[in-house]
């Protein structure tokens, strides 16, 4: 059986989640333990002494969307946030040695991060963030703005009715709105983001707060391939509103005194129609979401910036 048609069914679950769902918070520990001083007298003559523990690994809430969550295959549907195991956020704590808390959920805007439940749930994601937490990543603001929606309706309009049924499934059936958003959606969205780092930080006031933005699907100057069906002007719309997103960001991160990660300067090579993308194109599993190398670069990225 072809991988396209042992995912068709996925895609079709996949693709409305990513729009609405919820954060089930999970986590998953990484077991790292940092030893204690070692002493240079014979233990024999000390057996009685107590010992001290080790410190516990450091605690790492991961906030954000699908491009956080990593939605990629049947392992994502075992959730509903559609999150994997090899997201960005499990890597980085792998690396670093910490305790992941993984509240990303595919489908969220900034406002679901920050006080609106998606509706599996009637908590936030950023309940998961408590006084202990030493490390929080946020990745949200692409629902707020509809750049993944603008990109799948566009590719759906572009392509023939069985190449939408086959890769984006109900989706082309949706009628997703693709008017480009104005400069209101992205005040809005930097608002939302600033609000969240600020929340975060009140809730936990010794916590490092990272913004990692999502990598582009395409740059300034790309032509369009198959994987990326989009008319000249889509392209060119698609690049404004990535470039706008990743400013508010930008802004965002600044004014709330949080770290930046971006990932623009790594993508070039690294496009939905370069030799090396880091995103899927209009095709399954998941239309136009990081794929394993992705998680994985941007998995780098962060972890970077933080050591």
């Amino acid at each position: 059986m072809s991988r396209a048609l042992f995912y068709r069914g996925a895609t079709a679950l996949a693709a409305l989640a990513v729009a609405a769902v919820v954060v089930l918070p999970g986590s998953a520990s990484v077991q790292h333990a940092v030893a204690g001083p070692v002493s240079t007298v014979a233990a024999s003559q000390h057996d009685d002494l107590p010992t001290t523990p080790a410190p516990a690994p450091a605690k790492y809430v991961a906030l954000g969307s699908s491009y956080a969550a990593g939605p990629d295959g049947p392992e994502s549907l075992s959730n509903r946030c559609l999150r994997t195991s090899d997201n960005y956020p499990h890597q980085v704590a792998g690396a670093l040695g910490m305790t992941l808390i993984d509240a990303t959920c595919s489908g969220a805007t900034t406002r679901n991060i920050l006080s609106v439940p998606q509706r599996f749930t009637a908590r936030p994601q950023i309940d998961a963030v408590t006084p202990d937490t030493s490390l929080v990543t946020i990745t949200t603001g692409g629902n707020d703005v509809g750049y993944v929606q603008r990109l799948l309706a566009m590719s759906c309009r572009n392509v023939t009715p069985a190449v939408a049924k086959e890769v984006a499934a109900r989706t082309c059936a949706l009628g997703h709105p693709i008017a480009e958003p104005g400069p209101e959606r992205f005040a809005e969205a930097e608002w939302a983001m600033y609000e969240t780092a600020l929340a975060v930080k009140a809730r936990a006031p010794h916590a490092r707060v990272v913004f990692v933005d999502y990598p582009p699907v395409v740059l300034a100057g790309e032509r369009a391939c198959p994987l990326l069906p989009l008319k000249p002007e889509e392209l060119a719309a698609t690049v404004r509103v990535y470039d706008e997103l990743a400013a508010a960001t930008a802004r965002a991160a600044e004014s709330s005194g949080s770290q930046l990660v971006r990932t623009a300067p790594a993508a070039t090579g690294h496009t939905v129609c370069a030799s090396d993308p880091w995103l899927n194109g209009f095709e399954l599993p998941i239309p136009y979401h990081p794929n394993d190398a992705g998680k994985s670069g941007v998995a780098s990225l962060v972890i970077d910036a933080l050591r």
